[in-house]
């Protein structure tokens, strides 16, 4: 057994000291990720959930997202799998991710998850959207990308909408 003597004396087993770096997001961070789904809904998302085979729109409300998520398997994410998500970057460096992201509407702050990765800061989960023919990154991508090019293994919070009925005519 694997242990470490705790300042205060006592003897304490060694995976008691290890904390979970990937964690259900935040109101903040959901609020956040509903607010540009809302935002792409009809542009994006509708043409999105047909290439997945989900029903449109994908979320009614905030209320049913928050529903959804608390509902989604906690995944850990394998090159393969990642490899299978479709919308991802996959930079092959910290420096094309920066780049990439500095085009964003809102970019994000790469240096700021890189450190946070790297000191074993609590980040919240990346969303993934798995359709009855494909799946969708929805929220995440930065963090996605900068786990694995640091050799981090990421876990995301995985939404089956493949049993949902299609609506708006999609098969």
């Amino acid at each position: 057994m694997n242990t470490v003597k705790h300042p205060a004396g006592y003897r304490m087993r060694l995976t008691q000291y290890i904390t979970e770096k990937w964690v259900f997001p935040d109101d903040k961070t959901l609020k956040a990720d509903f607010s540009e789904y809302k935002k792409k809904e009809d542009y994006k998302w509708k043409r999105r959930a047909e290439q997945i085979g989900s029903r449109f729109p994908i979320f009614v409300d905030f209320d049913d997202f928050k529903t959804r998520l608390k509902k989604a398997t906690v995944v850990n994410l394998t090159t393969q799998i990642d490899n299978q998500i479709t919308n991802r970057s996959h930079c092959s460096s910290i420096e094309s991710l920066e780049s990439l992201v500095s085009t964003y509407k809102r970019p994000r702050n790469v240096q700021k998850i890189q450190q946070g990765i790297m000191s074993n800061d609590k980040l919240p989960m990346p969303i993934v959207l798995k359709g009855s023919r494909g799946m969708w990154i929805m929220a995440g991508n930065t963090r996605l990308d900068t786990a694995f090019l640091l050799g981090d293994k990421p876990k995301v919070l995985m939404i089956d909408v493949s049993q949902e009925k299609y609506g708006n005519g999609f098969n």
